[in-house]
C-alpha cells in the first residue's frame, strides 16, 4: 500500500537530523512514498556513510560539516527527476510495496526512499570501480523552490 507523502512541508532543521541515530529506523514497517506532483525537489542530509571494498566495510557517523558536504539534492522539473548532486543525471522512478527508487542509467547508482512512521528516510548508493559508498539519511520534500 502506497501512502501519499504529507509531511516535510515545514522548515528543515539540519542540526536536529545530525543528532539522531540510524539504529531506530528498523523499528517500523517501511512504506513506499508517492512524491507529490507539485514538489520541486527532494533534499536530504546523511547521518552515516558506509564504504565497502573487497577488504571489508567501514561505517562511520558523519559530523555536521561532512554531512552538509554530502547532502542529497534531487530536482524535479516537469515531472522528471534529476540528481543535482551527481552532475544532473536523469533519474527513473520505480515503486515497490516498501520503497520508492530513483535510479540512474548507470547500474548500481540509486536513491531509495521509504516512510517509517512520520519520517522520510533515504539510502543513496554509488557503486565504484572496486567497492561502493552508501549514505543513510533523512530527507524532505521541497515545494516552490
Amino acid at each position: 500500500m502506497r501512502r501519499r507523502l504529507l509531511f516535510g512541508l515545514g522548515s528543515f532543521a539540519f542540526a536536529g537530523l545530525l543528532t539522531g541515530t540510524v539504529s531506530g529506523w528498523a523499528q517500523s514497517t517501511p512504506t513506499a512514498i508517492e512524491i507529490p506532483r507539485n514538489a520541486t525537489a527532494l533534499e536530504g542530509i546523511p547521518q552515516v556513510r558506509i564504504e565497502t571494498t573487497r577488504e571489508g566495510a567501514l561505517r562511520r557517523e558523519l559530523d555536521a560539516t561532512e554531512a552538509v558536504g554530502s547532502r542529497l539534492s534531487i530536482t524535479i522539473k516537469d515531472g522528471r527527476f534529476f540528481w543535482a548532486g551527481r552532475d544532473g543525471r536523469p533519474l527513473t522512478v520505480t515503486t515497490t510495496q516498501d520503497y520508492t527508487y530513483l535510479s540512474s542509467t548507470e547500474p548500481g547508482t540509486y536513491v531509495r526512499f521509504t516512510e517509517l512512521g512520520n519520517r522520510l528516510l533515504y539510502v543513496e548508493h554509488l557503486d565504484m570501480p572496486f567497492g561502493s559508498v552508501t549514505f543513510w539519511g533523512e530527507a524532505r520534500v521541497v515545494f516552490g523552490k
